[in-house]
């Protein structure tokens, strides 16, 4: 699929200065916690689980914020894991939920924003939009994309253009992917910001 509406936002090293805030490191470090705990006691292996940087993925958050480059208030982390992303758009004032293919991760996630007396809604579903054209050719491409589940934005009561920034974190040879569905459902305008490990984050804009 050929990507013909992203333009690309330069984030620069400087971001790794901003300070994250007092909530925010309550939050990371409570997430962290919450992962180790789960991790050592879970008898489960959940494929594609790994932690990013939270504390550069909150420090990208504000320098969006700070620079007013966000349309809107509205963010969606596309495969939410134990939510600690999402925790912190909502930290930010946002609007935020996630979607969590993993039963036990929602789970996981609902009880940290609990314990965190937070009101985001976190969803377990794919987060792939069910109309979106060359769907199953483009998730052939990627391993462990569920194409067959409902349609979890139904549910949600939003479409993913609906969103003003979307997050997720790839694994390496999948930027592709997540661009290609931002590309083809975003919401003119809206931002998409990736984690991409050594590299940092990375943000387009869908023109």
């Amino acid at each position: 699929m050929n990507i013909v509406s992203l333009t690309q936002i330069k984030v620069p090293d400087s971001i790794r200065q901003i300070e994250n805030s007092s909530s925010a490191r309550r939050l990371i470090d409570l997430g962290h916690d919450r992962i180790t705990d789960f991790m050592l006691s879970s008898e489960e292996t959940i494929e594609n689980f790994v932690n990013c940087d939270f504390h550069l993925v909150d420090q990208g958050i504000s320098w969006l914020q700070q620079n007013h480059l966000l349309t809107g208030n509205r963010f969606c982390e596309l495969g939410s894991g134990f939510g600690v992303v999402t925790l912190l758009a909502n930290d930010h004032g946002m609007e935020a939920i996630g979607i969590e293919i993993e039963p036990a991760l929602v789970e996981q996630s609902v009880l940290l924003a609990e314990e965190l007396d937070s009101g985001v809604d976190f969803y377990c579903g794919s987060f792939l939009p069910r109309d979106m054209e060359q769907l199953e050719e483009l998730a052939s491409e990627v391993e462990h994309v569920d194409t067959h589940q409902g349609d979890i934005y139904r549910q949600i009561g939003l479409a993913i253009d609906d969103f003003d920034l979307l997050f997720a974190f790839p694994w390496p040879g999948e930027y592709g992917f997540f661009e290609s569905i931002f590309d083809a459902c975003g919401a003119s305008g809206a931002l998409l910001m990736t984690y991409r490990g050594r590299d940092g984050v990375d943000v387009v804009r869908k023109s």
